[in-house]
Protein backbone atom coordinates (compact mmCIF):
# COMPACT_ATOMS: atom_id res chain seq x y z
CA UNK A 1 0.00 0.00 0.00
CA UNK A 2 1.54 3.07 -0.92
CA UNK A 3 1.86 6.06 1.21
CA UNK A 4 -1.31 8.63 0.81
CA UNK A 5 -0.49 12.59 2.35
CA UNK A 6 -4.10 13.95 2.22
CA UNK A 7 -5.28 10.34 4.68
CA UNK A 8 -1.92 10.80 6.93
CA UNK A 9 -1.05 7.37 6.30
CA UNK A 10 1.95 5.63 5.63
CA UNK A 11 2.93 3.18 3.37
CA UNK A 12 2.66 -0.45 4.29
CA UNK A 13 3.37 -4.16 3.48
CA UNK A 14 0.28 -6.53 3.92
CA UNK A 15 0.57 -10.13 3.95
CA UNK A 16 -2.61 -12.32 4.92
CA UNK A 17 -2.44 -16.00 5.98
CA UNK A 18 -5.39 -18.08 4.93
CA UNK A 19 -7.06 -20.70 6.93
CA UNK A 20 -10.06 -22.79 5.99
CA UNK A 21 -12.57 -23.75 8.35
CA UNK A 22 -15.90 -25.47 7.00
CA UNK A 23 -17.75 -23.39 4.86
CA UNK A 24 -15.64 -19.89 6.18
CA UNK A 25 -12.28 -18.34 5.68
CA UNK A 26 -10.10 -16.73 8.23
CA UNK A 27 -7.59 -14.59 7.09
CA UNK A 28 -5.06 -13.03 9.80
CA UNK A 29 -3.45 -9.83 8.36
CA UNK A 30 -0.27 -8.56 9.47
CA UNK A 31 0.42 -5.10 8.34
CA UNK A 32 4.00 -3.84 8.87
CA UNK A 33 4.23 0.02 8.69
CA UNK A 34 4.03 3.06 10.33
CA UNK A 35 1.14 5.27 12.07
CA UNK A 36 -1.99 3.79 13.50
CA UNK A 37 -4.15 3.76 10.18
CA UNK A 38 -3.63 0.42 9.37
CA UNK A 39 -7.67 -0.50 9.57
CA UNK A 40 -7.43 2.10 6.57
CA UNK A 41 -5.39 -0.11 4.06
CA UNK A 42 -7.78 -3.06 5.19
CA UNK A 43 -10.90 -1.10 4.20
CA UNK A 44 -8.84 -0.47 1.16
CA UNK A 45 -8.95 -4.41 0.10
CA UNK A 46 -12.25 -4.78 1.62
CA UNK A 47 -13.35 -2.36 -1.29
CA UNK A 48 -12.29 -4.12 -3.91
CA UNK A 49 -13.93 -7.28 -2.63
CA UNK A 50 -17.30 -8.48 -4.26
CA UNK A 51 -20.08 -7.52 -1.54
CA UNK A 52 -21.29 -9.21 1.12
CA UNK A 53 -18.40 -11.90 0.73
CA UNK A 54 -17.12 -10.62 4.25
CA UNK A 55 -18.44 -12.01 6.83
CA UNK A 56 -19.92 -8.30 8.60
CA UNK A 57 -20.71 -10.34 12.37
CA UNK A 58 -24.45 -9.15 12.17
CA UNK A 59 -23.61 -5.57 12.65
CA UNK A 60 -25.51 -4.15 9.33
CA UNK A 61 -28.64 -5.88 10.76
CA UNK A 62 -28.29 -4.68 14.25
CA UNK A 63 -27.67 -0.88 13.13
CA UNK A 64 -30.63 -1.07 10.19
CA UNK A 65 -32.42 1.51 12.23
CA UNK A 66 -32.37 4.74 10.40
CA UNK A 67 -31.09 6.82 13.44
CA UNK A 68 -28.06 4.85 13.38
CA UNK A 69 -27.04 6.27 10.06
CA UNK A 70 -26.78 9.56 11.42
CA UNK A 71 -23.20 8.54 13.41
CA UNK A 72 -22.09 7.22 9.84
CA UNK A 73 -22.18 4.05 8.48
CA UNK A 74 -18.55 3.97 8.24
CA UNK A 75 -18.08 4.05 11.89
CA UNK A 76 -20.49 1.54 12.73
CA UNK A 77 -18.87 -0.73 9.88
CA UNK A 78 -15.40 -0.04 12.40
CA UNK A 79 -16.29 -2.06 14.35
CA UNK A 80 -16.17 -5.66 12.71
CA UNK A 81 -12.45 -4.58 13.00
CA UNK A 82 -12.49 -4.60 16.77
CA UNK A 83 -14.32 -7.67 17.05
CA UNK A 84 -12.90 -11.51 17.27
CA UNK A 85 -13.69 -14.44 15.20
CA UNK A 86 -17.25 -16.07 15.78
CA UNK A 87 -18.47 -13.03 17.22
CA UNK A 88 -21.66 -11.79 16.36
CA UNK A 89 -23.43 -8.36 16.58
CA UNK A 90 -26.67 -8.26 18.93
CA UNK A 91 -27.58 -4.60 19.37
CA UNK A 92 -26.27 -1.27 18.75
CA UNK A 93 -26.90 1.83 20.05
CA UNK A 94 -24.93 5.29 19.55
CA UNK A 95 -24.29 7.40 22.93
CA UNK A 96 -21.90 9.03 25.47
CA UNK A 97 -19.70 6.72 27.95
CA UNK A 98 -17.50 9.37 30.27
CA UNK A 99 -18.45 11.85 28.05
CA UNK A 100 -16.78 10.61 25.04
CA UNK A 101 -19.26 10.07 21.81
CA UNK A 102 -19.27 6.32 20.36
CA UNK A 103 -20.70 3.44 20.05
CA UNK A 104 -22.24 0.56 22.50
CA UNK A 105 -22.68 -2.85 21.34
CA UNK A 106 -23.40 -6.09 22.53
CA UNK A 107 -22.17 -9.39 21.15
CA UNK A 108 -22.42 -12.93 22.06
CA UNK A 109 -19.57 -12.37 24.38
CA UNK A 110 -19.90 -9.03 25.74
CA UNK A 111 -20.84 -5.10 25.88
CA UNK A 112 -18.09 -2.70 23.98
CA UNK A 113 -18.35 0.78 23.86
CA UNK A 114 -15.96 2.02 20.70
CA UNK A 115 -15.22 5.76 20.59
CA UNK A 116 -13.57 6.98 17.48
CA UNK A 117 -12.75 10.57 16.75
CA UNK A 118 -10.49 12.10 14.59
CA UNK A 119 -6.89 11.51 15.10
CA UNK A 120 -7.58 8.83 18.53
CA UNK A 121 -9.77 5.97 19.17
CA UNK A 122 -10.41 3.67 22.38
CA UNK A 123 -12.16 0.65 22.79
CA UNK A 124 -13.99 -0.10 26.47
CA UNK A 125 -15.30 -3.91 26.90
CA UNK A 126 -17.58 -5.14 29.56
CA UNK A 127 -17.74 -9.25 29.25
CA UNK A 128 -21.02 -10.65 29.48
CA UNK A 129 -20.53 -13.24 31.88
CA UNK A 130 -19.15 -10.23 34.41
CA UNK A 131 -22.06 -8.33 34.29
CA UNK A 132 -24.19 -8.73 37.35
CA UNK A 133 -26.29 -5.68 36.75
CA UNK A 134 -28.37 -3.89 34.15
CA UNK A 135 -30.87 -0.76 34.05
CA UNK A 136 -32.46 1.39 31.35
CA UNK A 137 -33.45 4.66 32.77
CA UNK A 138 -35.99 6.47 29.92
CA UNK A 139 -36.25 10.35 30.12
CA UNK A 140 -39.90 11.83 30.33
CA UNK A 141 -41.81 13.03 27.35
CA UNK A 142 -40.93 16.44 28.17
CA UNK A 143 -36.92 15.56 27.70
CA UNK A 144 -36.92 12.73 25.41
CA UNK A 145 -34.19 14.52 23.55
CA UNK A 146 -31.92 13.77 26.20
CA UNK A 147 -32.31 9.61 25.63
CA UNK A 148 -32.23 6.90 27.73
CA UNK A 149 -29.36 6.12 29.85
CA UNK A 150 -28.33 1.96 30.40
CA UNK A 151 -26.23 1.69 33.91
CA UNK A 152 -24.65 -1.45 34.15
CA UNK A 153 -22.50 -3.22 37.24
CA UNK A 154 -19.60 -5.16 36.11
CA UNK A 155 -17.21 -6.63 38.53
CA UNK A 156 -17.88 -4.44 41.28
CA UNK A 157 -17.49 -1.13 38.69
CA UNK A 158 -20.52 0.83 37.13
CA UNK A 159 -20.79 2.60 34.01
CA UNK A 160 -22.86 4.58 32.43
CA UNK A 161 -24.02 5.25 28.83
CA UNK A 162 -26.49 7.76 28.47
CA UNK A 163 -28.21 10.18 24.91
CA UNK A 164 -28.86 6.42 23.92
CA UNK A 165 -31.84 7.06 21.49
CA UNK A 166 -35.19 6.40 22.02
CA UNK A 167 -35.22 2.32 22.30
CA UNK A 168 -31.52 1.61 21.75
CA UNK A 169 -31.84 1.30 25.63
CA UNK A 170 -34.28 -1.92 25.70
CA UNK A 171 -32.79 -2.96 23.03
CA UNK A 172 -29.02 -3.63 24.81
CA UNK A 173 -30.70 -4.75 27.83
CA UNK A 174 -32.31 -7.51 26.53
CA UNK A 175 -29.48 -8.74 24.04
CA UNK A 176 -27.19 -8.45 26.83
CA UNK A 177 -30.05 -10.76 29.11
CA UNK A 178 -30.36 -13.00 25.96
CA UNK A 179 -26.31 -13.28 26.14
CA UNK A 180 -25.86 -13.99 29.67
CA UNK A 181 -29.21 -17.05 29.12
CA UNK A 182 -27.65 -18.64 26.62
CA UNK A 183 -24.09 -18.44 28.48
CA UNK A 184 -25.23 -20.01 31.14
CA UNK A 185 -27.29 -22.70 28.93
CA UNK A 186 -24.08 -23.65 27.22
CA UNK A 187 -22.63 -23.90 30.39
CA UNK A 188 -24.84 -26.39 31.78
CA UNK A 189 -23.57 -30.29 31.94
CA UNK A 190 -25.21 -32.38 29.77
CA UNK A 191 -27.45 -34.53 30.74
CA UNK A 192 -26.55 -38.22 31.70
CA UNK A 193 -27.98 -41.15 29.99
CA UNK A 194 -29.64 -43.71 32.36
CA UNK A 195 -27.87 -45.98 34.16
CA UNK A 196 -27.37 -49.39 33.50
CA UNK A 197 -27.89 -51.03 36.80
CA UNK A 198 -28.01 -54.59 35.66
CA UNK A 199 -25.12 -53.96 33.83
CA UNK A 200 -23.26 -52.98 36.37
CA UNK A 201 -24.13 -55.77 38.83
CA UNK A 202 -23.43 -58.19 36.04
CA UNK A 203 -19.94 -56.95 35.92
CA UNK A 204 -19.23 -56.81 39.63
CA UNK A 205 -21.01 -60.43 40.18
CA UNK A 206 -18.49 -61.26 37.23
CA UNK A 207 -15.50 -59.94 39.44
CA UNK A 208 -16.55 -61.72 42.63
CA UNK A 209 -16.56 -64.98 40.60
CA UNK A 210 -13.31 -64.30 39.42
CA UNK A 211 -11.76 -63.75 43.04
CA UNK A 212 -11.02 -59.98 41.95
CA UNK A 213 -13.69 -58.85 44.82
CA UNK A 214 -14.04 -60.06 48.30
CA UNK A 215 -17.13 -60.80 49.86
CA UNK A 216 -17.66 -57.52 52.03
CA UNK A 217 -15.85 -55.45 48.59
CA UNK A 218 -18.70 -56.99 46.53
CA UNK A 219 -21.59 -56.24 49.09
CA UNK A 220 -20.25 -52.28 49.49
CA UNK A 221 -19.76 -51.96 45.75
CA UNK A 222 -23.49 -53.55 45.12
CA UNK A 223 -24.66 -51.09 47.78
CA UNK A 224 -23.28 -48.22 46.50
CA UNK A 225 -24.48 -49.12 42.51
CA UNK A 226 -28.29 -49.95 44.12
CA UNK A 227 -27.83 -46.21 46.04
CA UNK A 228 -27.10 -44.36 42.41
CA UNK A 229 -30.16 -45.90 40.39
Amino acid sequence: MPRAILRDRWAAKITGKMTPANDKTFIDWRVEGLGNRHYEHLVKIAEGLPEDLLDDHGIKAAASQDYLRLFGWKEIAHLANVLEREEHVHAIGVGLLDNKNGIAAVTSRRLLFLEKSIGSESLTSFSINGIQAVDVKKASMSLRSSGETLTISHLGTTAIISKLAHGQGDSLLRAIRGAQESQAASAQPAAQGPVDTVGQLERLAELFDRGVLTQEEFQQQKRAILQKS
